[in-house]
Order: structure tokens, then sequence, then C-alpha cells
């Protein structure tokens, strides 16, 4: 007999006294947890996830080998006896240059066509209209009444065919222009095939997050029909062969499944087939790889996703700073985006006490916020402490130290060495006012000691001071942190590729797109953009390179090189090597499974300093054995 399910960690609701509000808050978390691990994320095939506003539970996602977006939706419970079930709405918003959008009817087609259109996908249950367009099935979240199994169900159609009796005719350019033809249809639509696509990923991390797989597979095809309409809107339905209904259940725990699913199928007739099977082994062919049967072993590889990428176990760590009214929520706002948009997840550090912790427990930080690609916590004790304690929780891809608008960055450096274990230092970023730039440095020494601190410079406001005084400003700042590049923003906004990670040249599953290889570094870079007075290049390697001459090499870089990463190969002992470097600091780890063989460095320095990457070139090129 399979074991019984633990619920405890997906919700803590009221079942019997609110079975809706307990389904949504259990649903939600299933949504949530299976983010928190950017490797098990990416492995399951999360693309992204949204909480969309309405009154009930909705959110939007992206998934793996799809262009366009999922929409669910909480719409009522079920009647199951000896179970509690909540019926969820399943849409799916075609990308408008997305094939299937020929598949779906003319009225969705040409809406996909519109500017309305991406506007109301992000807020579909705004418009009630969204659901019935894009609809491709329902979902189902059952537990058992004891609390001792908890199933996942889908139902679809193979095909929501629609057919136009008469045809569609529209007139056009003076013409009538036939659309669909009499009795052709206008929408043929595989709902079954897209339904379970997001199935899968849901399935999964319902296995992860149970951490067991399921006890049961049941699969049963029903008859189905097809709908047709007339000119006056009337519809009908009509036998259809060579269509079916799909119901799909995975069982956790121990519980009666074969009759849930009959009771959730009255409606329908006897089954044309039916399949039921308690494990990979002995389900078809289509079934056995899900990676529902085994997400549960998921567990222990948090950073399994990061040796991939090529990148350190450990996530860099930003210290994100600036004056009162400066816009560093701003830039953090764009940066939260910039990385939701990649699946990547970031905790935000703030060094000033806030809002009560939604864990409601006492520790050296609180939980103030939490979306599908940011968690916010204050710092209220020691900030080691606070790390090791978000880590353990979220595993982020990037950790953000927002400080208060009078704190002094510097003070902050000496606990860098503590944190070693758990983070990278990557950069100090200081947001400047270019509006009261003169009050602020006039006024408050720490302006001045957090322009120092600074790594990387971003000069925001710009749009409320002319040319000549960002010019001015920008001189300024290179007189207080000459190697500092400085980044001209409007409201906060600057692309974080360009300062916070080397990805030109590297691609989001971590294979470096190179530049020609020959055989030295000369000749083999290319300028890839030019924004704000910096250039990036890319060096690639054919041969090793001397552990020791390489050192040095780094250790003579150029003041103008800002940023350098990459991945090559030492020599004595052979040895694949992660490179990174930051304003003069730096590291070189082991990379065992580096899974590209393309050895690169790409460097990011001023454009001020013309000579700047021919030096470089050089000195690393001094290095190759």
């Amino acid at each position: 007999m399979a074991p019984d399910v633990n619920l405890s960690q997906l919700f803590k609701g009221n079942l019997d006294g609110n079975p809706g509000a307990a389904l949504q808050e259990m649903m939600r978390a299933i949504l949530i947890r299976t983010q928190f691990l950017p490797a098990v994320r990416h492995v399951i095939g999360w693309r992204g996830l949204k909480q969309s506003a309405a009154p009930v539970e909705s959110w939007t996602a992206k998934i793996r080998d799809y262009a366009g977006v999922f929409g669910l939706f909480f719409m009522e419970v079920e009647p199951t006896p000896g179970w509690v079930t909540g019926l969820f709405g399943l849409c799916y918003f075609p990308d408008p240059e997305e094939a299937l959008v020929e598949r779906y009817s003319l009225r969705a087609a040409a809406f996909t066509q519109t500017a309305d259109y991406r506007p109301c996908v992000r807020d579909f249950m705004q418009h009630p209209e969204m659901c019935e367009l894009f609809g491709v099935g329902s979902l189902l979240l059952a537990v058992r009444a004891d609390q001792r199994a908890l199933a996942l169900m889908m139902q679809s159609l193979s095909s929501q065919r629609t057919v136009a009796r008469e045809g569609v005719r529209m007139l056009r350019d003076g013409q009538m222009v036939e659309l669909v033809a009499p009795g052709g249809c206008d929408q043929d639509l595989p709902a079954f095939e897209t339904s379970h696509g997001f199935f899968d990923v849901l399935a999964a991390s319902v296995t992860f997050n149970l951490e067991q797989p399921p006890a049961c597979l049941i699969d049963r095809r029903y008859p189905a029909t097809l709908a047709v309409y007339d000119r006056s809107g009337a519809v009908t339905h009509q036998e259809a062969p060579d269509l079916w209904s799909g119901l799909v259940a995975l069982g956790y725990g121990a519980g009666d499944f074969e009759a849930l699913c009959s009771t959730v199928a009255a409606a329908e007739s006897v089954p044309l087939a039916a399949v039921q099977a308690d494990g990979p082994d002995t389900v078809p062919g289509d079934y056995q790889d899900k990676l529902w049967w085994r997400a549960h072993e998921l567990r222990d590889s948090k950073s399994v996703d990061k040796k991939i990428l090529g990148v350190d176990d450990r996530p860099p760590l930003i210290i994100l700073t600036g004056f009162l009214g400066s816009g560093k929520t701003s830039f953090l706002q764009h940066f939260i985006e910039y990385q939701t948009q990649r699946s990547r997840f970031v905790a935000v550090i703030q060094n000033e006490v806030g809002k009560i912790g939604l864990d409601g427990k006492l520790l050296d930080y609180a939980v103030t916020e939490i979306d599908e690609g940011c968690v916010c916590c204050s710092l209220v004790g020691s900030l080691k402490r606070a790390i090791h304690g978000i880590l353990e929780s979220f595993s982020p891809d990037y950790v953000i130290l927002e400080t208060s608008g009078l704190a002094n960055p510097l003070n902050l450096l000496d606990e860098m060495a503590g944190l070693e274990d758990t983070v990278r230092f990557d950069c100090t970023v200081t947001v400047v006012d270019a509006l009261n730039f003169d009050e602020a440095l006039a006024d408050y020494r720490i302006a001045v000691d957090q322009i120092r601190a600074a790594d990387v410079l971003i000069l925001n406001k710009c749009d409320l001071v002319g040319d000549a005084q960002v010019q001015i400003l920008r001189q300024r700042l290179c007189e207080l942190k000459p190697n500092a590049p400085v980044l001209a923003a409007i409201g906060g906004d600057v692309n974080p590729a360009l300062i916070l990670d080397v990805e030109e040249g590297v691609t989001e599953a971590g294979k470096h797109q190179p530049s020609v290889p020959t055989g030295s570094t000369k000749g083999a870079s290319s300028q890839t953009h030019v924004q704000d007075g910096l250039w990036s290049r890319s060096l690639t390697f054919t041969r090793k390179l001397d552990r020791e001459k390489f050192m040095r090499a780094v250790e003579s870089l150029p003041r103008s090189i800002f940023r350098a990463k990459g991945i090559i190969e030492i020599s004595d002992p052979p040895q694949t090597m992660l490179f990174q470097y930051v304003a003069g600091r730096y590291e070189l780890s082991a990379l065992p499974q580096a899974r590209t063989r393309d050895r690169f460095l790409t460097l990011i320095g001023k454009a001020d300093d013309a000579g700047g990457f021919d030096r470089a070139e050089q000195l690393i090129q001094a290095a190759e054995a």
C-alpha cells in the first residue's frame, strides 16, 4: 500500500470549514514552493509565473516548449463523496506569431493580433471573454477527507472542433470574402495535447512538493462531440467518432482513485479506452518517462542547474546603495523584472526593520513580500545568519542587500569576508540622483562615501537635467571614483547584463556562442555593444592557459577593465576553471561539470581607454601554454 501523503507543508487551512479557500491555498503552495529552487524550477519546466489580480486564485505561467502563456484559475468546489475537490479552469493564450493561432476560432485568432491582447492576457480574469475564447481544459485538485491521499486530474477534448454550418464571410475592400467554407471548421484546437503540457509540469511540481511519486495513473477516453453553429448563433452538438474527451489522473497516497475518477466523469458514457498503472514500468510508453514519476528525487539537487549553466554554486551578493530618493527602488524593480523574465529568483534584504514577517517567526530576517520572482526581507539581526536562513528556504539566483539611504556601505565590507562560504560578493552598485547631486554631496558626507564605495555608478534622473549637466556630473563622479563605470539612467532603468553579469556570448542554457576560434586569441574578438561608455568583447581559446602566467596577467589587467567572466582550461594540472573578475577582485574556481567545450573570456571595460582591450588581450595571450 502506498504511504499516506503529508500535506502539512502545503497548507494549514480549514479543509472542512472552508474547502474552497483551502484548495486554493494548496494550489498556491504547489506553484510557489516549486519556484524557490532555481534548479528544480528549471528542470521541471517552469519558465515564469505570475499571480493575477482576481477575487479567486488565478495565475499566468510560461512553461518549457510553449511560446504562449497559460492561465489557471479557481472555479468551484466539486461534489465528490469522501473527497474535497476543487475545479480549476485552464486557458492557453498563444503567442501572436505561434502557428497554433490558426487552430483557434476566427474571433480568438483575430484578437491575438490586436494591441489589447497582451494586456488582457496579463489580467485575463478581468476579461471574462478571455476564458471563453482561450479555454483548453480543466484541472481538479482533490484531497481525501481524512487527508491521507491527494489526486491531480485533467479533463480536456482531443480537439475543440467548431463547425460553421453556413460558413463565415466578411466584407473586405468592398467584396465579400469567404473565410470558412459552409460546413468547414472555424476551430480545431488540439486542446488535450496543449493541456497535457501544463499538466506534466504541474504534476511534477506536486510530486516534488509531496516528496513522493504517484501511487497510480489513470487514463480514460470517452466519446466526444463537436459544436455546430449557424448564423443566428444557435449551437448544437453532433457525434464525432474521431474525437474523444480525455481524463488523466495521478493519485498520491492511499485512496480509491478509480472511484474518484468515475465520480468526476459521471456525466460521461462508458469509456472508449482506459489505462490504469501503479508505476512507470507498467504504463504505456508515452507515460514512462514523465518527470512526475521521479521529481521527488530533485530534492537534493538545489544547484544542478547552476553547474549546468557554468556558474558558481553560491549566488552573487550585490550591495545596492544610494542616497535618499536617488531611485534605488526603481532600479531594483527593473532588475527583478529582468531576472523574472529569465526564470530567475531574487532575494532582497533591506537593512532596516520592516513589517512583521509572513511566517511570524523570530528570525534574523522577516519576509515582508514574496511573488513569483522575488522574496523581500527585512534584516532584523545578524546579516550572516539571515543569509544562511534565506538560502536554506529559497535558494535564490541573486541576493541583493539594499541599504537605507543613510547607510554607509563601507561599513559592510568587513562582513563580506564572513559570507564567502554562502554567497559570492559581486559588486556594490550606487544610485546617484542627478537632480539633487550638489545638495547631497555638500550637506551629507555619507553621500560621498556611497559613491566611493561603488563598483558601478548609476547616474539616475538624467531626464531632469540637461545633457551638459550630465557630462559635468559624469566627470565629477569619475573624480570621486575613477575606475567605476558611470551609467546614465532614467527611472532607474539600466540593463542588468551590462553591470551585474557578463552575458554576452553565453546563452541561458549555458552554451557559449563563440567568436571565430583561431590558434591564438588575436582577431577572435568582436565588439558586441557600446552603451554608456562601456564595451564588451570576447576572447576564445583553443589551448590551455598556464596558471601562474594567467594569474600575473589578471593582476596586471588595465584598470579600465571592469568585469570579466568565462570558462578556461588550466594546465599543470589540467583542469577546467570558472573565472570571475569584478573591479580588481577575482576568483578562479574548479568547474568539473562544464557542459560546454568552448573556452572563453568575456570582458567589459570603459570606452574612454581605447587601448584597454588590446593590452588585456596581449597579457592573457601570453598565458597560453
